[in-house]
């Protein structure tokens, strides 16, 4: 009998209630809910001078430039000779050409440093979502509330993790980028005709579109099913993100029929979850919309979506099972039921 076959959703979605129940009532533990929610916040992370105020300054200047020499030029223009009134004209003219030129670079220097602050921050949150995906895999697996030792003894596969979103990124950029501009190339003709496709333009814009959705679509999958599948491969045998990816990409080729049934029904426990959230939203006067406030609210919910995903991930074979994390991968353990 083939693996496949003897993949049990139901057995998973009863393991994972139970052992959320566990984890979070028996006994219940309120800092180490705060704290199993704190990983929970940080492996969510990996799932995010102005212009006007310049360009006021910029314009105000200029006027009160402009101004400024026709009220001296007015006033003074009887008592001066011509060459002294053109002398303070080109004088005015460069003054207002230097304060012009360096609001410009000011503004170049504070995009470019916002850009910098920005891209940083961007990163910095990924790195933190990427060493909080084995800091909440370590408390849910071993039913605990720990921040530094899971912290410094995952510090290797979390910067892994990290450095593979980013070529990932890399990549998806790669792809992104060269369809959009075909796009936008194509669109070009019509906006600046100021109309809509017609014809059969129509056929070719629908193509389109649906490709770049496609392409999306499929980013977006291969990176969650990296994320919960190839992520607890990582912490359960020790692995980098490559090889990870590389076992995760074999079992979906060679199980495809209950990962597709995994992704749609994770996406059917994330509209379920969305719905939890709002009116959780409602019910704790919007507290859930506070950043890791929310997390900690919903964090029943949220480890039992992640227990599923573990339970069924285990159901394929010792070296699946992260629930033993703590038996060498070369034994072949038995998955014992949870208890109290």
């Amino acid at each position: 009998m083939r693996i496949s076959d003897m993949i049990n959703f139901t057995r998973a979605f009863d393991s994972a209630w139970e052992r959320m129940v566990v984890i979070l009532f028996r006994p219940f533990d309120l800092g180490k809910w705060f704290v199993i929610g704190f990983g929970a916040f940080l492996a969510g992370l990996l799932s995010g001078g102005n212009g006007f105020s310049g360009s006021y300054r910029g314009n105000n200047t200029g006027n009160w430039s402009s101004s400024y020499s026709s009220n001296f030029s007015g006033n003074f223009s009887n008592n001066l000779s011509g060459n002294l009134s053109n002398n303070l004209n080109q004088f005015n003219t460069q003054v207002s050409s230097a304060l012009s030129g360096l609001q410009t670079g000011a503004m170049i220097f504070f995009i470019a440093l916002a850009v910098i602050l920005i891209l940083g921050f961007v990163l910095l949150l990924y790195w933190l979502g990427a060493r909080g995906q084995f800091l909440l895999l370590d408390n849910v697996v071993r039913n605990r509330g720990a921040v530094a030792w899971p912290w410094r003894a995952y510090a290797r596969q979390g910067n892994s993790l990290f450095l593979f979103y980013l070529l990932y990124l890399l990549l998806t950029l790669v792809v992104i980028i060269p369809a959009t501009v075909v796009g936008v190339v194509a669109a070009l003709p019509l906006i600046r005709a100021h109309r809509w496709p017609e014809g059969g333009e129509v056929p070719a814009f629908i193509l389109l579109g649906l490709v770049f959705l496609a392409l999306l679509l499929a980013i977006s999958v291969v990176l969650f099913l990296f994320r919960e599948l190839g992520v607890p491969l990582m912490f359960r045998n020790g692995l980098l993100a490559r090889p990870a990816f590389v076992e995760m990409w074999r079992l979906v080729t060679r199980h495809p029929g209950p990962i597709v049934l995994f992704v749609l029904l994770r996406i059917a426990l994330f509209v379920a979850l969305f719905v939890v959230s709002i009116i959780a939203c409602c019910v704790t006067c919007c507290i859930g919309l506070v950043p890791y406030l929310g997390t900690v609210v919903l964090l029943p919910a949220l480890l039992f979506i992640k227990c599923f995903t573990l339970d069924f991930l285990a159901q394929f074979g010792p070296e699946y099972d992260v629930w033993t994390v703590d038996v060498p991968p070369s034994v072949a353990p038995t998955l014992p039921p949870p208890h109290e």
